[in-house]
């Protein structure tokens, strides 16, 4: 699992200046991740800004950071506010998630959520009976692979507040004079 860094930064007249660290707000997401950047993108989202590298203009102690850390395989990239706040978050995924949601089913029929998982050796029958089901149950346990929304890539995140954030900057510096900048790691 790929680790998000980066910051958020303003424009004021051409010149940016970074102002609050993100990897303590997103930590480690599957699903926002491969939504937004293309990384980790067990859930096949096609990507919304992948791949666009290190803004040549981004603040300069962003630039040090980002060449200390950057490699071949940090994925760096970039967004702006405008964009994110366009996002379609009922846009589904191209297909099945690769990854095995398993639930939990309660006496009373309602289900809950416990994990997704990639590879489990005792659960191989699993991953073969959902190569031509939408689900497999076992006692109380039921195992799908279903597709994604991006709006699922949300929860368990602090993405919210982020755009919270950004959007008090945005009021004051333009909803395109406000992005995200990010690479993994």
């Amino acid at each position: 699992m790929a680790q998000i860094y980066g910051a958020v930064e303003f424009r004021i007249e051409d010149e940016w200046h970074d102002v609050i660290n993100v990897s303590s707000l997103l930590l480690q997401h599957y699903d926002l991740n491969g939504c937004l950047f293309g990384v980790d993108n067990y859930a096949d989202f096609v990507p919304l800004f992948a791949g666009r590298g290190v803004p040549e203009d981004c603040s300069e102690n962003l630039k040090q950071k980002v060449f200390t850390y950057l490699d071949d395989e940090s994925w760096p990239s970039w967004v702006l506010y405008s964009e994110l706040a366009c996002i379609d978050w009922d846009e589904r995924a191209v297909s099945r998630d690769y990854r095995i949601s398993e639930y939990v089913v309660y006496g009373d029929g309602k289900e809950k959520f416990v994990t997704k998982w990639l590879n489990r050796l005792e659960h191989d029958w699993v991953r073969e009976a959902l190569e031509t089901e939408l689900e497999v149950r076992s006692g109380d346990r039921v195992f799908r692979r279903p597709v994604l929304r991006r709006a699922d890539a949300i929860p368990d995140t602090e993405f919210g507040l982020l755009m919270k954030l950004m959007g008090c900057l945005a009021d004051r510096f333009g909803v395109d004079g406000v992005r995200l900048v990010v690479w993994f790691g």
